[in-house]
């Protein structure tokens, strides 16, 4: 299903896309796999991941578990460069009281989930279970938290999707409320919208969040009522993208969402076990489920164990290890590529997308066409 409201654009671009503001023609080519990210924890390396936010020049993975008996902290950030080199011993993680490592278990922090990155480089990661948005240093310093329990507005009641938008509010999911919220950037309430239920407008345990880079627009992973909605920073309903079920262009629980340069919105169907692309008018375009081979670092630590290279001579079939898992979060970057966190198999999927924008005088108007969704 999708409900296609006019987008008024708080910060137009650009020339008017369909009756969408901002959002250029476009020729898109579909997706090619560029690498995958990250291996099942031993000396670093990822265990659930959740989510990423994308610096400068290296990427931040949420992770929310470790080893038993490990030392290694169960919530955290993982660094990792697109070359995936980085991760080893060199995690970011929440202080205990006294600054020191908390054992598993004991944590303050417990259940870390989704975060985002600010133009200062100062990361954002929420906690589901304190309630808790906390803030760190891309040199791993701690920053303090910020965030109150509660069913009021501005408190917080599970705590998942967070999202930095272009004038420094941050965004925060309060999904067990069924609401949105806006802060400052330390924790002041600005605003924010959302009521249970399932019609346009309404939200059922809403997850991850996104922003459309060109209108500033808020597109919200509505869970349990297994679409995706697009809101104005005031509140009012935009869109409504999907429906119930695994067909194309339907969702099962999605728990992430996010809008290229182009306009084009990804998502994360986690219950379905693959990512979803759809055009800005809420046309289904691409299904992605996974393409991921065995990469150098993947080789090297095969190569150091030979029980485990034994192990691997006797796999036959290779197809279930290439697809994905419960993904739970997608990012995009400006140069095009799309990293969906594969959190069932541990590590980060990464495409490239292959498009080219087109002049008004390359394609015809889209009333020409017989069906505008599909333009």
């Amino acid at each position: 299903m999708v409900i296609e409201l006019e987008i008024q654009s708080g910060r137009p671009s650009g020339p008017k896309y369909d009756g969408v503001t901002g959002y250029p023609y476009m020729l898109r080519g579909g997706h090619k796999f560029e690498i995958a990210l990250g291996q099942r924890l031993a000396l670093g390396g990822f265990k659930g991941p959740m989510d990423l936010a994308i610096g400068r020049d290296e990427l931040y993975v949420v992770n929310r578990f470790s080893e038993n008996s490990s030392n290694v902290a169960r919530n955290r950030f993982v660094r990792v460069t697109i070359e995936d080199e980085g991760y080893e011993d060199d995690d970011i993680y929440a202080p205990g009281p006294g600054g020191g490592f908390e054992s598993n278990g004991n944590e303050t922090l417990p259940s870390w989930v989704m975060c985002d990155i600010d133009d200062e480089g100062i990361l954002y990661v929420t906690d589901e279970h304190a309630n808790k948005v906390a803030r760190f240093r891309t040199s791993g310093e701690y920053l303090g938290v910020w965030g109150e329990s509660g069913e009021g507005a501005g408190e917080l009641n599970g705590a998942s999707g967070v999202a930095v938008d272009g004038e420094g509010s941050v965004w925060v999911t309060s999904s067990r409320n069924h609401r949105v919220e806006r802060f400052t950037k330390s924790g002041d309430y600005l605003g924010g919208f959302g009521v249970y239920g399932e019609a346009p407008g309404e939200l059922n345990y809403p997850w991850g969040l996104g922003i459309d880079p060109v209108n500033g627009t808020i597109m919200v992973a509505d869970w349990r009522n297994d679409r995706v909605q697009r809101f104005s920073p005031e509140g009012e309903v935009l869109q409504v993208i999907g429906e119930s079920g695994s067909g194309p262009g339907q969702m099962n629980r999605p728990s992430g969402v996010a809008v290229d340069k182009y306009g084009d919105i990804y998502v994360a169907d986690r219950s379905n076990h693959r990512g979803l692309m759809f055009n800005p008018r809420g046309g289904f375009l691409e299904s992605f489920i996974g393409d991921a081979t065995l990469n150098e670092r993947g080789m090297r630590k095969l190569m150091t164990n030979l029980d485990m290279l034994r192990m691997r001579e006797n796999v036959v079939d290779l197809d279930t290890e290439k697809r994905f898992l419960n993904p739970t979060s997608v990012k995009v970057d400006d140069e095009d590529r799309v990293y969906w966190v594969d959190s069932g198999r541990y590590r980060v999927q990464v495409y490239s997308k292959v498009c080219k924008v087109l002049g008004p005088d390359e394609i015809d108007p889209p009333s020409m066409f017989k069906d505008p969704a599909l333009s």
